[in-house]
């Protein structure tokens, strides 16, 4: 499991956008995002560098927690 800071996820927007733009690359994935304190955790078969660039170019930059 990867788990990620998104400073800019603050609202339930936030969390669908990234959980879709997640799902986009790979349908099994599970993805818990939690705006309350932007920490989104993702089950994957994407590299941990994947999901920084996947998440970077879906506006939501992110950093390991």
């Amino acid at each position: 499991m990867y788990v990620f800071t998104v400073k800019t996820m603050t609202c339930g927007g936030c969390s669908v956008a990234i959980t879709r733009a997640i799902l986009a690359a790979d349908q099994s994935a599970t993805v818990n995002a939690t705006p309350a304190n932007r920490r989104v955790e993702v089950e994957t078969r994407l590299s941990h560098d994947d999901l920084i660039e996947l998440l970077n170019e879906a506006g939501f930059p992110a950093e390991s927690a």
